[in-house]
């Protein structure tokens, strides 16, 4: 029998060899990237899912499934053996010999699992992934339109989409590699991401807060509940990945703070549009809102979480050196000083209160749903992507009197590569041998198997990409907020 099972083995193993296809590498940028509509751009995700899938010993890939015939074979004749002796314990040793065939399948299943060159091809898919997943983020493509071929790039946007670090070198992101940056920035196109206006008229005004959230870490979830139809059973799903930067360096994003600051009173300025120096108006005028709260300090770091559904991030608080900022509660900054608001508007004075996110990881969730209905199971996915996003309700900008207010009703992308990802850890109930065995054990019961999911990963900024990006993202949202701004009478 043992000779039997071996020529049968290795039979199947050289059909598994002849039927996997062997898959040319995978470049993360193209020459024709530049001319991928949506459409194209999602068919090709969708082959790299399963090029990705196939190197993942614990997906239901095509390796796998070629390996079925094999596997259960082993597992049968694994189980008939450890049957021999189920007369010895009657119906317990039935059960036993079952769960020994089911567990002995698991092995072989293992063993017959992607080789290494399945692995590399998974490993070469994702970079171009996640690119792929940029340009479709750039591009504006619509998941409930499939036939909108996207917004046109130009040759610069397209560019700094490419390039910058991918696998390479990383260069660390510190205050010394913020200080040494002395390329000029350059805006991207502001049309369409604001919206509303600062009625400025010919008032007095001051800005009381540019307050900056630096996304440094978050989750992204999704699940499936467990179903049952008639013969069928399904069970739930669970699929985390939890993310943060490796060591942030607040001393670079005060840096970076301090010159987006800077860069928007000088716009401020162009335009002639005064703003009244902060400290002097408080003195003689007072507040609405008053500003009472540090910001994040190199030795006192200030962190904030923000949920979103399925997504939550955790932001560092930054401002401009020396400047406080007005406490917060789940109403925000609420009503204020009603009193003063009134002696605002009679005086012709007013306030304005400034912020933004500024997030450095691009999220997708499967989201919820019944797994009879969602048979793939629950999936997530992050990588690197820099964005603008407006804080919770949307608003940039609100004036304390009667400024009115500005919103970023959808993120904002800023092209280009700038970070690494790393798995550095995490638990999967599917790799754990004493987990699975009590599924199997479960599943010869009728019960269906959960399965749960959970990577942990950290994220390489690099210094002079990181610093470049996040200028040109906060310039570009300096820009489009003082166009918002109406002065004159």
């Amino acid at each position: 029998m043992l000779k039997n099972l071996s020529s049968t083995l290795f039979a199947l193993g050289s059909v598994l060899c002849a039927t996997v296809a062997v898959a040319q590498p995978v470049g993360r940028v193209t020459a024709e990237d530049m001319h991928l509509s949506c459409a194209d751009i999602a068919q090709e995700r969708k082959k790299l899912d399963e090029l990705i899938a196939a190197g993942d010993p614990n997906a239901p890939n095509l390796a796998k499934a070629a390996a079925g015939t094999a596997a259960n074979m082993g597992g049968q004749v694994a189980g008939a053996v450890a049957a021999q002796g189920s007369g010895l314990l009657g119906g317990l040793g039935g059960l036993i010999s079952k769960v020994a065939g089911a567990v002995a399948q698991q092995q072989v299943e293992a063993r017959m699992g992607p080789d290494e060159a399945a692995k590399q091809r998974a490993a070469d898919a994702k970079p171009r992934h996640a690119f792929l997943g940029r340009l479709a983020t750039a591009k504006e493509c619509r998941a409930d339109d499939p036939a909108f071929a996207g917004k046109p790039l130009s040759p610069e946007e397209f560019q700094a989409l490419a390039g910058g670090p991918a696998a390479g070198e990383i260069k660390p992101f510190t205050a010394a590699s913020v200080a040494e940056f002395k390329e000029p920035i350059g805006t991207l196109p502001t049309s369409g991401f604001l919206e509303g206006e600062l009625k400025l008229g010919n008032r007095k005004v001051y800005i009381s807060e540019f307050r900056v959230l630096f996304e440094v870490g978050g989750s992204v979830t999704a699940k499936t509940r467990a179903g049952y139809l008639p013969g069928t059973r399904y069970g739930a799903t669970n699929s985390t990945i939890k993310y943060k930067v490796a060591n942030p360096d607040i001393a670079a994003l005060q840096a970076i703070t301090d010159k987006a600051w800077a860069d928007l009173k000088a716009r401020l300025q162009e335009r002639g549009i005064t703003i009244e120096d902060r400290e002097a108006f408080i003195a003689q005028h007072g507040e609405v809102y008053p500003a009472t709260e540090e910001a994040s300090r190199p030795d006192k770091p200030v962190f904030i979480e923000e949920n979103f559904g399925y997504v939550t991030r955790n932001y560092l608080v930054m401002a401009p050196t020396g400047m406080k900022l007005h406490p917060r509660s789940f109403a925000g900054i609420g009503a204020g000083n009603i009193g003063k608001r009134i002696e605002f508007v009679k005086n012709k004075l007013d306030g304005l209160t400034i912020g933004v996110m500024l997030n450095v990881a691009d999220l997708e969730s499967s989201g919820s749903g019944s797994s009879i209905l969602h048979t793939e199971g629950a999936s997530t996915s992050a990588g690197e992507g820099m964005a603008l996003a407006g804080p919770t309700g949307h608003i940039v900008a609100n004036g304390h009197a009667e400024a009115g207010m500005v919103r970023m009703p959808k993120g904002f992308a800023v092209p280009g590569t700038f970070a690494r990802f790393r798995e550095v850890g995490g638990y999967d109930t599917q790799k754990d041998a004493v987990v699975k065995t009590i599924q199997i054990a479960g599943a010869l019961a009728g019960v269906a198997a959960n399965k749960s999911k959970t990577v942990e990963m950290e994220i390489d900024l690099d210094g002079p990409a990181t610093t470049r990006m996040a200028l040109q993202g906060l310039a570009t949202f300096n820009k489009a907020l003082v166009e918002r701004i109406q002065s004159g009478p």
